[in-house]
C-alpha cells in the first residue's frame, strides 16, 4: 500500500526512488534478493540503508494493533533485534489489541512519557484521531515514527511503511498476465473501516480495469480476517456464480479460507492476495493460490531503528519521500514489496521478510 495518491481518495503518496526503480511495468514486484544478491545473508538491512549504530543509547516504545498475525510479530522482531544490534534500548512494547481500539493506543502512548522513552513508535488502531496524542508526546520532547500502516498527523517525525494501493495493483497485474481467456474475480473486499483494506481493493479494481481480460464482482467492506470468513465468503460467491476463476482477497488468513472453499467444491479457480505465511506455500505450490505479495514487517522493524538512530542524532534521513499537501502528512519510506508466485516460492526467505525465529521470545509488553 504512486501509493496514496490522496488520503480522501486513495490516502497515500508517490512511490519512493527506490521502489520507482524496482518498478515492472509500472508495478512493484521486484524482489529485493534479487537486487541485493548474497548481501541478504549477511546484511538483515539488504542494503536498503547503511548500517548506524546510536553514538549514545536512546529508549524506543512500541505500541502496535495486535500481535495475532505474523506481519506485526514481524515488525516487533525486526525492531527488537536491530535495536540489540544497534545500541538502542526497547523498553516497552503495547499491544492495543484490535482495530478500532483507540483509546486503549492513546493511554499506552501516553505512558510512555513516564517510562523515559525518547521515540515512540506507532502502528496505530485507526487511521484518524491520533493527532492530538502525538501533538503531547512531541510536546514532551519526544520524536515520533510511525510503521507499517499510516496515521493521520502531520507531527510524525517519519514513518516506513508499504504501499497498500500498490499491493492491489500488482495482484491485479499477476491476473491478467495469468494466461489468456476470460478472468472472473471474485473480490472478498475485507472488513469496513481499515484504511489498508480500502487501498488494495481498490488498487486492485482500479488496475484491473485497464484489463481487457478481466471482469470484476464488486463487494461491500465487512465481517473478519479469519480463514473461517475466507471460507464462508468465498464458498457463497463460487455458489452463486460458476464463472469465477479467481478470488481476491486482501489478506492471506482469508485468502487460506477461499483457497479451502475453491478445493471443497472442486472448481478450477486460483486466489490472490497479500502476506506470505508458511501454510500457503503448499497452496502457492499445488496452484490454488496464483500470487502472494511479501509484507516484509522484519524489515519495516529494522528500517525504523535506523532512522530513528538519525533522528535522534539530527542526522540525514536517506530516500525519505516528503510530506504532500494532498497525501501523507510526514516524511516516508515505502518498502518495495515482493510478489511470490510458484516460480519463486521455494526460494523466498520466510525468516528475512516475515517471520521471526521460533526461538525469538517477544518481550515485556503491555
Amino acid at each position: 500500500m504512486a501509493i496514496f495518491a490522496s488520503l480522501s481518495k486513495a490516502g497515500t503518496p508517490a512511490m519512493s526512488r527506490l521502489a520507482r526503480a524496482c518498478a515492472v511495468s509500472g508495478l512493484l514486484v521486484s524482489s529485493l534478493l534479487a537486487a541485493t544478491g548474497a548481501r541478504a545473508d549477511t546484511d538483515p538491512l539488504l542494503g536498503l540503508i547503511p548500517k548506524a549504530s546510536a553514538q549514545k543509547p536512546f529508549k524506543i516504545g512500541v505500541a502496535v494493533v495486535h500481535l495475532n498475525d505474523d506481519f506485526y510479530k514481524g515488525i516487533v522482531y525486526g525492531i527488537t533485534d536491530e535495536a540489540k544490534r544497534s545500541n538502542v534500548q526497547v523498553v516497552q512494547v503495547s499491544v492495543a489489541g484490535a482495530y478500532g481500539n483507540v483509546q486503549e493506543q492513546f493511554a499506552q502512548l501516553n505512558a510512555f512519557k513516564t517510562l523515559g522513552v525518547n521515540l515512540p513508535v506507532l502502528a496505530p488502531a485507526a487511521y484518524n484521531g491520533f493527532d492530538p496524542v502525538i501533538r503531547s508526546l512531541k510536546d514532551a520532547g519526544m520524536k515520533v515514527a510511525s510503521v507499517g500502516i499510516p496515521v493521520n498527523s502531520k507531527n510524525v517525525d517519519f514513518g516506513v511503511l508499504q504501499d497498500d494501493r500498490s499491493i492491489g495493483t500488482a495482484l491485479a497485474d499477476a491476473v491478467c498476465k495469468s494466461g489468456s481467456g476470460q478472468k472472473t474475480v471474485a473480490m472478498v473486499a475485507g472488513p469496513a473501516g481499515a484504511e489498508w483494506v480500502r487501498l488494495r481493493y481498490t488498487g486492485f479494481m482500479d488496475e484491473a480495469a485497464k484489463c481487457p481480460t478481466i471482469k470484476t464482482i464488486p463487494a461491500s467492506f465487512g465481517g473478519g480476517l479469519d480463514i473461517g470468513e475466507g471460507m464462508s465468503r468465498a464458498s457463497d460467491l463460487l455458489l452463486r456464480d460458476g464463472s469465477i476463476n479467481f478470488i481476491y482477497t486482501p489478506v492471506i488468513s482469508l485468502g487460506m479460507g477461499a483457497a479451502q472453499a475453491i478445493r471443497q467444491q472442486n472448481r478450477k479457480a486460483q486466489v490472490v492476495s497479500s502476506s506470505i505465511v508458511p501454510e500457503a506455500i503448499p497452496m502457492i505450490k499445488d496452484g490454488r493460490i496464483l500470487a502472494v505479495v511479501s509484507e516484509p514487517g522484519i524489515i519495516m522493524g529494522r528500517m525504523i531503528v535506523q532512522y530513528a538512530i538519525r533522528a535522534m542524532e539530527g542526522k540525514p534521513l536517506p530516500n525519505l519521500q516528503p510530506p504532500s499537501p494532498n497525501g501523507l502528512g510526514y516524511p516516508h519510506y515505502d518498502v518495495p514489496p515482493t510478489l511470490v508466485t510458484a516460480k519463486n516460492v521455494a526460494s523466498h526467505p520466510l525468516n528475512v521478510y516475515e517471520i521471526p525465529p521460533a526461538s525469538w521470545t517477544m518481550p515485556a509488553r503491555q
